[in-house]
């Protein structure tokens, strides 16, 4: 076995490593075959003599008709000092790489290789000026001269009529050629990490320039050298000492700029204005920029704007509406004007902050202005003054609505609805119109020509500012989706809304109530009989206990999160529950017959300070928490059947007049019945021990009800921004006192 493995491994000792000089036979002989001649990195210490007569050299198997003139030579990371002048006989040769070896000084004869194209001399020793017979390289398109010590390039180098780039990066150049605008055909330069102080006055004929890197030099100010570079893509001037905002070319070619850690003071508006239609990337920071011009906002096309590190107090307004701009640095500047949370946000976040300061820039594609609440409650009052629009503001609209059956009036600035949007009007909407959207608007009520539209079957009115809607709408027949998330609405004006049997309890299927100003659950939703969606999520729901969810026969969806909720009542009751979301509320308990209901698939309860399911159930899914919940009941376990309860305008009257009463004795009696009839919904499923008379439950209750309305008012004069801070102070520590009492008379009931 050990014979075997020796036998199979390559050892060290068997390796021998071919010697330098059979890796220079083997490349030259390569060379003679193809015309390429490869040796970087052989330690070669010396220019090898057999290139220059390649055909003399000729082994045993060659012949010389079969050899190739040799056109390239890669000498690169050796350690060559020196060139023979025979190197001008390679007459053939159109590229030569010798970056990184030693090489102090050009052979004379170097300069007769008329069809030389491509030269790097990059990272070698040349410190003497160049020879002036540069420019006899007539051939010549790339020129790499990088990482030298020249003090100058030969006066020369501006016969090279055909040069396209020229890399003279890492030097100790105090200045350019004087005439290197002859370079017609130059379109890359590369003079980074040198000593420049000034360009030469022909710079600007250099038309063809796209790429020109000029950082870390010492240059003032670069003058009108690049007003007439049309075709300029790329400019870094970063870490000079520029004091005078460059000219930038007109045109709309200019891409990236950059300007970073010089001394510039202002910002040339009428320079900065010349590449709006191009500039993607603005590179400011670490300057002295005490302001920025209203008019940057005009670059709208900008992606990237870095103004990190100046004296800027403000930003223009404008800046927050540039669609592209996703990349907005402004760190180490005294933004006094701008609060320091909306900076550390992010772009974004600063965008929307400065859209709510300005308007736009005129002529500019930009995103739509971010409106305050005075603006937008100055825009309704003056729509309102105004009347309701032109019918021949949407007379287009309105025509293809008629043969669509769909109209979509989003983002109008609507206060009121346009004339012809009414059943018996020109149109005919009343027979036609099937899907109406007026979202993103300034309506505060939906009015009864709404109603006019009996063949509606979707009325979306989201992120509005509706208080109402008219009772009409709730006997549309044929209406299946009412989305109204995002407005004002209270549980009184959907009461009021729905009233005692609206025709919408047989065909509504959706309602979103979303993001309104809910403190309950409006009973006269329970008569929504066809409903099987229905979003309650974002508003300030504080219990479910009064809701008879029993009646909510075809409910399969409920969402009720972020809401306030202490309580879920008997939601289990729900026949065809399959999907309920209570996630962000303040609930301690969770019920445990929602482990019984037959169709509840989906269960979220993430963000409650519950103890009833453990983390640890919680994150396992929904599957898990049912089986959780139901594991803590006592087995055989049935829900027991909810009271029944009439919703009619008659117990709403009696009810209201129970808040009322004309003494403290009527009050005390009549609240503890109306108390006992709605605590029949949150019967328990078993038997509790020390389970509170009716009687005291009720007292418990009515003292519950009047902390928690005396809580909502408390926090609805708390969202006040006019309050002193002795006020606030105040009705915080009232607050905390009313919470503190609630919580000790909730106790009474567990």
């Amino acid at each position: 076995m050990r014979a075997q493995y020796a036998r199979g491994r390559l050892r060290q000792q068997d390796v021998v490593l071919a010697p330098a000089r059979d890796q220079t036979a083997r490349a030259l002989r390569e060379a003679r075959r193809t015309g390429v001649l490869s040796l970087p990195a052989r330690n070669l210490t010396e220019f090898p003599s057999q290139v220059y007569h390649l055909e003399e050299h000729l082994e045993k198997d060659e012949k010389k008709w079969e050899c190739i003139d040799l056109v390239k030579i890669d000498l690169s990371h050796n350690a060559i000092p020196s060139i023979s002048d025979e190197i001008g006989g390679l007459t053939s040769v159109t590229s030569i790489k010798l970056t990184k070896n030693a090489l102090q000084v050009l052979p004379e004869r170097f300069f007769e290789l008329q069809t030389l194209t491509y030269l790097d001399l990059s990272y070698n020793r040349l410190e003497q000026d160049l020879s002036e017979s540069f420019g006899a390289l007539a051939g010549l398109k790339e020129l790499v001269l990088s990482g030298n010590k020249l003090s100058r390039l030969p006066n020369s180098i501006t016969l090279l009529e055909n040069l396209e780039a020229l890399h003279i990066e890492e030097n100790t150049l105090t200045a350019l050629p004087e005439q290197i605008g002859k370079l017609q055909k130059l379109h890359v330069l590369n003079a980074h990490s040198n000593q420049l102080t000034v360009l030469p006055s022909s710079f600007g004929a250099l038309r063809n320039m796209q790429n020109l890197d000029l950082k870390k030099n010492r240059l003032e100010s670069t003058g009108d050298a690049l007003a007439t570079l049309s075709l300029l893509k790329f400019l870094d001037l970063r870490q000079n000492k520029l004091v005078v905002f460059p000219v930038l070319p007109e045109g709309a070619a200019l891409d990236q700029v950059y300007l970073g850690y010089n001394s510039l003071s202002t910002v040339d508006e009428t320079s900065i204005l010349r590449v709006k239609d191009s500039v993607t990337v603005l590179d400011m920071r670490d300057n002295k920029l005490a302001g920025l011009p209203a008019n940057i906002a005009c670059l709208y096309r900008l992606k990237t704007l870095d103004v990190a590190n100046n004296d800027l107090s403000d930003l223009p307004p404008g800046l927050g509406y540039l669609k592209h701009l996703n990349h907005f640095i402004v760190d180490g500047n005294p933004l006094r004007a701008i609060r320091r949370s909306v900076i550390s946000a992010g772009c974004e976040s600063l965008k929307k902050y400065l859209r709510t300061r300005g308007a736009p820039r005129v002529g500019v594609d930009v995103l739509e202005e971010e409106r305050d609440e005075l603006q937008l409650e100055r825009e309704r009052l003056a729509q309102a003054e105004e009347g309701p629009p032109p019918a021949s503001d949407y007379i287009v609209q309105f025509r293809e609505a008629a043969a669509s059956g769909s109209i979509i009036l989003m983002n109008n600035s609507l206060g009121v609805l346009p004339s012809d949007l009414v059943g018996q009007g020109q149109f005919n909407f009343g027979s036609t119109l099937l899907h109406l959207n007026l979202s993103s608007n300034l309506l505060r009520s939906l009015p009864a020509v709404i109603g006019e539209l009996v063949s509606l079957k979707t009325l979306t009115v989201e992120e509005n500012e509706l208080q109402s809607l008219h009772p009409s709408i709730a006997a549309l027949p044929h209406l299946e989706l009412l989305r109204l998330r995002k407005n004002s609405l209270s549980a009184e004006s959907i009461s009021e809304f729905l009233g005692d049997s609206p025709a919408l309890g047989n065909t509504l299927k959706e309602l979103d109530l979303r993001s309104n100003s809910l403190l309950t659950v409006p009973v006269e939703i329970c008569q929504l009989r066809s409903l099987e969606t229905l979003l309650l999520g974002f508003n300030r729901i504080e219990s479910l206990d009064r809701f008879p969810w029993s009646q909510m026969a075809n409910v399969s969806v409920v969402s009720l999160s972020d809401n306030k909720l202490r309580s879920l009542g008997r939601i289990y009751d729900a026949p065809l529950l399959a999907s309920l979301s209570f996630e962000n509320n303040n609930l301690t308990k969770v019920p445990c017959e929602l482990g019984l209901c037959p169709h509840l698939r989906a269960i979220y309860m993430n963000g409650n300070p519950q103890r009833t399911v453990r983390g640890g159930v919680i994150a396992k899914g929904s599957t898990e928490i049912l089986a959780y919940l139901k594991n803590k009941l006592p087995p055989n376990t049935v829900l027991s059947p909810p009271s029944p309860v009439a919703i009619s305008r008659s117990v709403k009257s009696a009810q209201g007049s129970c808040k009322k009463p004309s003494s403290a004795a009527s009050n005390r009696e009549n609240s503890g019945t109306s108390r006992l009839s709605d605590n029949a919904y949150a019967a328990p499923v078993a038997p509790i021990e020390g389970y509170i008379p009716p009687s005291e439950n009720a007292a418990i209750e009515l003292e519950l009800s009047k902390l928690s309305t005396q809580i909502d008012q408390l926090e609805l004069q708390l969202d006040s921004h006019t309050l002193s801070a002795p006020k606030r102070f105040a009705l915080k520590k009232e607050l905390a006192m009313l919470r503190s009492k609630k919580i000790r008379e909730a106790r009474k009931l567990q």
